[in-house]
């Protein structure tokens, strides 16, 4: 038939197209650079999230870890995240013999890789529980850079003290507790304080323990350093304004900020501060908004890392900051006072009748941590836990419980991976 190809003809052949006279190779995301690279992370929403990513792949590992400036940065962006607090014993560890440990309870959050994360970690501390060597009575000392300070209840024990990181499991250190002769040379009866930790943001390997010792006039601090393995004891040091007749005249807490340690006077009417880079003492007047008893206040940081202390009158919060006066002295000023009744009736609304003032439970890293109280105790309304920003004063809700011992805010820090110098990453990894 006319217009049909006989089978014995060939097809018309195909007109090739003209080839590009460059050829385009393909861009993978292997094909970043490491300032690019970096960009896309800083608009990752959390650390937890940049872990996850950076951890996909050795070169992106290396790019963080590498790279002291980014890090910097991401901090200023996003904030360290709030996992949870710590909680100790609901009794105080009296007898080694009786089972007694800290609880953890997590903050609510919506983010994948937070919850990733918690549910990752150890923060039953099954790891120190399980010791075959130790009393099953541990108490909760301190939190910070993403490690537990805890004391063991047989003080008397070999390696009563222990350090826990809880993301990273079976990671603990036990080291023994403060020297006898931490108290060697003191006048009277030497009392002991609770220990604080130390960690730092670029070296997260590394810890420093503070403990400190009063006699009837005197201070003193001992230092246990992870590096080397040993306390160091430091000389007594005179400090004024002792009370009279009482041999127990500092208050036991662990209150620092950036380097600096606190320890107020039973009396409330001075503080005692130690510069632990200098390992100086000074002691100052307390503001007189502290010296009221029924004053909760904590000290800690900004959002900018500015030292500060946050305090609580009834429902109103305040800020004071380090400022230099008139005279040219440095001292805690009061930046701001922001009373929070409309916050607290819009998230506790018809509950927040239940309660009557707020307390300070810790200051970290431009947050404040609070509780709801009420003069009287009452175990049918337990607190609600709070986190104030500092820098908006927005409030959040956090959880409920009851709150009848320190919390320790356990903030997640940043894995030693992802802090290393490229140097040692490149030897571990053989490149």
């Amino acid at each position: 038939m006319a217009g049909e190809r006989s089978p014995a003809q060939l097809p018309p052949a195909k007109r090739r197209k003209k080839s590009s006279p460059t050829t385009t190779s393909s861009t993978t995301i292997h094909s970043l650079t490491d300032d690019l690279l970096l960009r896309i992370f800083l608009r990752l929403p959390s650390l937890a999230t940049l872990v996850r990513a950076a951890l996909a792949c050795r070169p992106w590992c290396r790019a963080v870890a590498s790279s002291p400036a980014f890090r910097r940065r991401f901090r200023e962006l996003h904030p360290a995240p709030l996992l949870g607090l710590f909680f100790g014993p609901p009794t105080a560890v009296q007898d080694p013999l009786l089972p007694a440990f800290p609880s953890f309870v997590p903050a609510r959050r919506r983010d994948r890789d937070l919850g990733a994360a918690l549910r990752g970690g150890d923060f039953f501390l099954t790891s120190i529980q399980e010791h075959p060597d130790k009393a099953h009575s541990w108490d909760i000392l301190d939190c910070r850079g993403g490690y537990v300070l805890l004391c063991n209840g047989d003080q008397f024990s070999a390696q009563a003290m222990a350090v826990v990181n809880p993301l990273a499991r079976q990671s603990q250190r036990f080291f023994d507790d403060s020297p006898k002769d931490a108290s060697e040379g003191c006048r009277g009866t030497p009392v002991e304080r609770s220990a604080c930790l130390l960690c730092s943001d670029e070296d997260p390997t590394s810890f420093r323990v503070v403990a400190l010792t009063h006699d009837e006039s005197r201070v003193r601090a001992t230092v246990f350093s992870s590096d080397t393995g040993e306390w160091k004891i430091h000389p007594w040091v005179d400090v004024p304004g002792r009370p009279r007749r009482s041999k127990v005249w500092l208050l036991n807490g662990n209150m620092q900020s950036n380097g600096f340690l606190y320890w107020v006077y039973k009396n409330h009417k001075y503080i005692i501060t130690l510069n632990t880079a200098t390992m100086r003492f000074s002691v100052e007047e307390l503001p007189q908004f502290l010296k009221n008893r029924c004053c909760s206040f904590d000290v800690g940081e900004t959002n900018s890392g500015e030292r500060c202390i946050v305090y609580a009158v009834d429902f109103t919060i305040g800020v004071m900051l380090r400022r230099t006066d008139s005279d040219g002295v440095e001292k805690w000023m009061l930046y701001r006072a922001t009373p929070l009744d409309t916050q607290l009736d819009g998230v506790l609304r018809k509950l927040k009748g239940n309660y009557n003032e707020l307390l300070v439970v810790a200051v970290r890293d431009g947050f404040a941590y609070l509780a709801t109280s009420k003069n009287v105790y009452d175990p049918q309304n337990p607190s609600w836990f709070l986190s104030l920003c500092l820098e908006t004063m927005k409030l959040e809700n956090l959880f409920q419980r009851p709150y009848n011992s320190g919390g320790h805010p356990y903030v997640m820090a940043w894995p030693p991976c992802l802090v290393r110098n490229y140097g040692r990453l490149a030897l571990e990894d053989g490149t």
